[in-house]
């Protein structure tokens, strides 16, 4: 697969060497400078401001809990909209429509956060994924409409370098007019889990098949172009939602847990017939457990899961959408505010509402930050944003710092 792309793939090597030699001379003349953020060594985020450009920083700060985060005097501006993935201790900033770079940003000994190079990509990269010892990240160009191949790329970490791109299908069917929109890039020893939608190929965004869910599993690190197999299960919808990367996550004792939603404000079109709920993959196996679903739509009398993540300790922290009453794709607006915070436990299928957290919108985030049993979320409402210490033994929060913007995209250690 590597040779049809050489032509292209030279051009990417060639443009990102010059970016980067453009990069270092910048730095070298103003090292405070874009691409640098002074400060300390306390916790990282992606923070979108308000206003007509809603430009996103990068910045950091050592006490999240209490004042204000703003990016007023500091911070690194990143051009664009953007997502953003950590990588053991590198952060990875990946433009989505006005630019095609990724760039990676550590912190140096004296704890600024720094850039440390980056590549150019041919198309956006919309998902994100890692492999088991953090040393490559994973990235997925997703054409919009069309039969094209989905084309993952292999990045060293270190380096912030494409080692290796794979063009793939996961799924068509050219009968039904249907691809495939990934979920996840979910590595778990030799194998690769994708979970997908089906969506229309004609790029209208459409989910004609949206009552199945499933799984394309390839091998890995040699990813091949066509999966092993894809597996399917009825008892609930496509899984994951669009802009989230955690479709699929692993927990401690190698059990893989999915999420399904289904709902029309999550962007399903029609929306689904099935519940919403959570699936099981038993540690090394590559297929659904039939003796293993969490109808979460039963369990929260109508409810939705619309994001969720591994927290540790069998437990994921969610959001629920509490209706689906707002329309196509209004979970993703800042219209409806009917996203509640929860703790599931994945073993025991309960789930505990987070009290302390109002009813808000969230439309992306980042892989979600945990650290010492308390995961950080940015909660958004009507009329404020604020930082939230989530308690995930006890299903409790303690609201923080005031964001002087309209989201934190994702916080991070680095």
């Amino acid at each position: 697969m590597l040779y049809k792309y050489s032509i292209k793939y030279i051009a990417i090597l060639i443009a990102t060497v010059l970016l980067l030699f453009l990069q270092a001379c910048s730095d070298d003349e103003n090292p405070a400078g874009p691409g640098t953020e002074t400060g300390s060594s306390g916790i990282t985020m992606a923070l979108k401001t308000t206003g007509g450009d809603e430009t996103e920083y990068i910045v950091t700060k050592d006490n999240i809990m209490e004042g204000e985060i703003s990016a007023e005097g500091t911070g690194i501006e990143v051009t664009g909209w953007r997502f953003f993935y950590k990588v053991n201790s590198t952060l990875f900033a990946s433009g989505y429509s006005d630019d095609n770079q990724c760039a990676a940003y550590v912190s140096n000994e004296s704890g600024e956060i720094v850039s440390k190079g980056g590549f150019i990509f041919e198309n956006a990269l919309e998902m994100f994924g890692h492999s088991d010892d953090g040393s490559t990240l994973l990235a997925m160009e997703i054409p919009r409409a069309g039969f094209s191949e989905r084309k993952l790329h292999f990045v060293d970490v270190e380096s912030a370098q494409v080692t290796k791109i794979t063009g793939t299908t996961i799924f068509e069917s050219r009968v039904d007019s249907l691809v495939a929109w990934p979920t996840a890039l979910q590595v778990r020893g030799n194998k690769l889990f994708i979970p997908f939608h089906k969506f229309d190929a004609l790029g209208y965004f459409t989910t004609p098949a949206a009552d199945n869910a499933y799984i394309a599993v390839y091998p890995y690190p040699d990813v091949t172009a066509t999966p092993e197999k894809i597996i399917t299960d009825s008892r609930t919808s496509n899984i994951g939602v669009n802009g989230s990367t955690t479709g699929l996550i692993e927990t401690d004792s190698g059990d893989l847990y999915s999420f399904s939603c289904g709902a029309e404000m999550a962007g399903f079109s029609p929306a689904s017939t099935k519940p919403s709920g959570i699936l099981r993959i038993k540690s090394g196996s590559t297929e659904f457990d039939a003796d293993y679903f969490f109808n979460v739509e039963e369990a929260t009398n109508g409810g939705k899961l619309f994001w969720f993540d591994y927290a540790g300790g069998n437990k994921a922290i969610a959001r629920i959408l509490t209706d689906d009453n707002g329309g196509a794709w209004a979970a993703y607006g800042r219209d409806v505010f009917n996203q509640k915070l929860v703790i599931i436990d994945l073993v025991n299928q309960t789930v505990t509402d987070v009290p302390d957290v109002p009813l808000h919108a969230k439309r992306y985030s980042s892989p979600v930050f945990v650290e010492n049993g308390y995961a950080y979320v940015s909660i958004e409402t009507a009329t404020e944003a604020y930082v939230y210490k989530v308690d995930i033994e006890n299903a409790t929060a303690e609201k923080g710092a005031k964001i002087a913007g309209k989201t934190v995209k994702g916080f991070y250690r680095l």
